[in-house]
């Protein structure tokens, strides 16, 4: 055995071990008739899809990343993201065993400071050790780290492989595909409630904005949070692929409608983080296109018209409660219900915060360290017979804020090395938008990297979930590690091509053309 074929020897092992393992669990589920027909008709596919993709399976983590639901009769109650990673890493795994991958990982500094992160976060586990109902375990909740997990084997996944210049502007399209399908579902589900019914016993990602009702009045709010996702993608789309100036340039026809469309559809879900995101990445997009005195100008253009918008509102136009919901940080005529609701959404989570930072050690037993994810069986018992909601969620650590749930699941120290990451990323992605400008990465670039310069502030500031949190921050980082060894390569290609000594035409003359005449 040579010790530098160690890497090879442990692929085959562990894959044929996965096998053995996936073997076992389909024999005894068919052995026991549990979604017998399910789990052929899956495995087909997976054995199609691996045939057909090979090693270009590491696509269908980008693809997928949106879909959070679950499939019905899957074990363990995972996202579908979640199995599509433990997928593709099984399927890559079995490719490398079998040297048809031969490609080798690299790490860079922020590779090492997220793995300094997840080395906290183990400590935190074996300190706080936590399961599932189902393990007997004295402390429950433990799912979180079952999703970093998977999400770590995609990680490996991506870090093995590049895609090539011509792909890179297809890339933003790949990571909002799975957007536009939660959209269309949702759209769906909406309009047509009894598709949502049959789609929900297959998948459970289906919004529920037509049935949610207050519960108080009994009537809907009229949001419908289902567009927000895909018209933040249509936006982040266009200002990555073209100049933000020319999207909302109305004689660029095209762009200027579906800037709109997508406005509206924002607007129309009723969330003002969502509209906030959508300035901001176009503030962004703008001054990596045009540089700092765009902005200024174009803020000129655009304060006024939403001066008017706002000024008419009331007098001459009354948006829907949606709209004026999303507007309604900005001052206007505005409902007063819709006022008051939106305020109330911010008074209750203020509550849940003063309660959670006076309550000592009811909430968070370890303030310095954290408690990690999870709650014991005795709390999970107090909020079964608990109809009090909101003490329910400071039990749970939902507290709408990222820097109290952190605190809560890796303590101060733990959460400030969180926001050292977080810090990093932003720089990171700053440099990486920069390196690319004048390439085809640059489109790609300013889709994810702009995106992980607004997150870390608007997540501090206004709302966040520190596991949610945590695992948008792997993958963030995995996609901009991914265009960086893809820009890396590109280069290396460029300066190979110039450096080839160019081929002399023979010279043409008079008398050789006539030679050449039959």
């Amino acid at each position: 055995m040579k010790l530098e074929r160690l890497p090879e020897y442990l692929s085959i092992v562990v894959t044929v071990i996965l096998g053995v393992l996936l073997a076992l669990y389909l024999g005894l589920s068919a052995g026991v008739g549990s979604n017998t027909t399910f789990l052929i008709i899956g495995g087909i596919a997976a054995v199609v899809v691996a045939v057909i993709l090979r090693e270009n399976v590491w696509l269908l983590i980008p693809l997928c990343w949106p879909l959070t639901g679950q499939i019905t009769g899957m074990p363990g109650a995972f996202p579908l993201r979640d199995l599509v990673m433990v997928y593709a890493f099984g399927i890559f795994l079995a490719l490398k065993a079998l040297k048809v991958v031969r490609a080798k990982t690299h790490y860079n500094w922020l590779d090492y400071l997220l793995f300094a992160n997840l080395t906290y976060l183990f400590v935190v586990f074996i300190k706080n050790p936590v399961g599932t109902e189902s393990m007997g375990s004295d402390r429950v909740g433990g799912k979180p780290y079952f999703e970093i997990l998977f999400l770590l084997l995609g990680y490996w996944v991506i870090g093995h492989v590049t895609f090539a210049a011509r792909h890179a502007r297809k890339f933003p399209l790949l990571l909002s595909s799975g957007g536009f399908f939660n959209g269309a579902v949702g759209l769906l589900t909406y309009h047509f409630p009894f598709f949502g019914m049959a789609l929900g016993r297959v998948y459970s990602g289906v919004s529920l904005d037509a049935v949610q009702m207050d519960p108080i009045s009994g009537t809907s709010d009229g949001r419908e949070g289902y567009l927000a996702e895909p018209g933040s993608y249509i936006l982040k789309t266009l200002f990555s692929f073209y100049s933000p100036l020319s999207v909302i340039n109305p004689t660029r026809f095209w762009r200027f409608l579906l800037a709109c469309l997508a406005v509206l559809m924002i607007l129309k879900s009723g969330f003002r983080s969502g509209l906030i995101n959508a300035s901001v990445f176009f503030v962004i997009c703008t001054y990596f296109r045009h540089g700092f005195w765009s902005v200024a100008r174009i803020s000129l253009v655009i304060a006024p018209l939403v001066a008017v918008l706002v000024t008419l509102q009331g007098t001459v136009v009354d948006l829907p409660d949606p709209m004026q919901r999303a507007l309604s940080f900005l001052p206007g005529d505005w409902n007063p219900a819709v006022v008051d609701d939106a305020n109330h959404s911010v008074e209750w989570r203020h509550k849940i915060w003063d309660n959670v930072q006076t309550s000592g050690h009811k909430y968070i037993n370890d303030w310095w360290f954290g408690d990690g994810f999870g709650v014991s069986r005795f709390q999970m018992q107090e909020m079964r017979n608990s109809s009090d909601a909101q003490e329910n969620f400071a039990i749970m650590g939902d507290y709408h804020s990222l820097p109290l749930s952190g605190i809560r699941t890796v303590g101060y120290v733990g959460f400030s090395l969180y926001c050292v990451l977080l810090f990093a990323t932003m720089v990171y992605a700053w440099s990486l938008i920069r390196q690319t400008r004048g390439t085809p990465f640059f489109a790609v670039a300013l889709f994810v990297g702009v995106q992980a310069i607004i997150s870390p502030p608007q997540e501090l500031l206004l709302t966040g979930f520190f596991d949610n949190n945590f695992v948008t921050t792997i993958f963030t980082i995995a996609m901009m590690r991914l265009i960086s060894r893809s820009l890396e390569k590109y280069r290396i290609e460029q300066k190979e091509l110039a450096s080839e000594p160019q081929k002399e035409l023979p010279e043409l003359t008079f008398h050789r053309f006539q030679a050449d005449l039959p």
